[in-house]
């Protein structure tokens, strides 16, 4: 079967993507270069991107499109459906995807509670005990979104000796216990649920419900000595609410392990506000993710090659009605 990685950034996992698709008619694609590479795929690889009916027009052959990674925002469910199409992500808890993005989350935390980077200037000035920072110990955390990721990050507050609220679209059937949640709020009472709260993350997945959800009215709510981190997608926040927030001293200061835009400005200025801190998109890009991620992708090939239904399948009940 003919499996098409579709970008440059493939390139730098050739060699553990030659190991594991040996068996498959593999082949990295660089769009620009190798843009007929598409017409014979069977099955597509991509990274975040717009997947929609001008882009499949040009893969006849096509037969699933697979996420790498959870994030499948950008691929037309509807598009793909009406032509006979797979579109598959992959799960992110257990993959190491989910479990990393909540360490990025609370790297983030970490940094904006001890002041690292003013630590670090003290340092080079020769002085100690300075600056005083804040436990995570005995604080409130709350969690917008309570899907994989958002769980990842509430069981790793608790362990912190954390108070945690839990924001999210459907509730718990047990009150949010098996959710690692002290409180659970539906997402129209998200404002309630910061208040009090000295670290809020944002873990909401992007959908046109959600773009810009986070804005001035949340911000508004949060304490002034509390921390925003996100560890979503950009857009999910309204970027002027929050340099309104942080400029206004509304909050305290952000953590960002996603832009706007991706790849970034280099020019962009929150890269250089002194109470930001920023991560190129990191969370789910680390060693367990990598094996994890390409094991389950391995997986949905040798699937389909065998004509078995692909796993963690976006679009599996209209496929189910599709006619043969």
């Amino acid at each position: 079967m003919k499996v098409v990685f579709w970008g440059r950034e493939f390139l730098r996992l050739k060699e553990i993507i030659a190991g594991a698709f040996s068996g498959h008619d593999y082949f990295i694609a660089d769009p620009e270069a190798d843009g007929d590479s598409l017409g014979t795929a069977e099955m597509l690889v991509v990274r975040p991107m717009k997947v929609g009916d001008e882009f499949l027009s040009g893969a006849p052959a096509l037969r699933l499109v697979q996420q790498w990674g959870a994030g499948a925002e950008g691929i037309d469910l509807g598009a793909c459906s009406r032509r006979g199409i797979f579109a598959c992500n992959v799960p992110s808890l257990g993959t190491g995807n989910a479990e990393g993005v909540a360490e990025i989350a609370f790297l983030h935390m970490l940094l904006l509670a001890k002041r690292f980077f003013r630590a670090q200037e003290k340092l080079l000035e020769g002085k100690v005990y300075t600056p005083p920072g804040i436990t995570l110990w005995k604080k409130k955390g709350c969690v917008l979104g309570l899907g994989n990721v958002g769980r990842s990050i509430t069981s790793r507050m608790k362990a912190f000796g954390m108070t945690v609220a839990g924001v999210n679209r459907t509730p718990p059937g047990d009150g949010g216990a098996a959710w690692g949640v002290d409180a659970f709020y539906p997402l129209e009472e998200m404002a309630e649920a910061v208040r009090g709260a000295r670290f809020v993350v944002c873990a909401l997945a992007l959908t046109p419900e959600t773009e810009r959800i986070v804005g001035d009215s949340l911000f508004s709510a949060m304490d002034r000595d509390a921390f925003f981190i996100n560890v979503a997608r950009g857009p999910v926040v309204d970027r002027s609410a929050l340099e309104r927030a942080l400029d206004g001293g509304g909050i305290a200061g952000a953590g960002l392990d996603v832009l706007w835009e991706e790849p970034h400005r280099t020019d962009d200025p929150l890269l250089a506000n002194p109470r930001v801190v920023v991560t190129p998109h990191i969370g789910g890009v680390n060693d367990a993710s990598l094996e994890g991620v390409l094991r389950f992708i391995l997986e949905n090939a040798d699937r389909l090659a065998a004509g078995e239904p692909p796993l963690s399948c976006l679009n599996g009940k209209e496929m189910e009605r599709k006619p043969t």
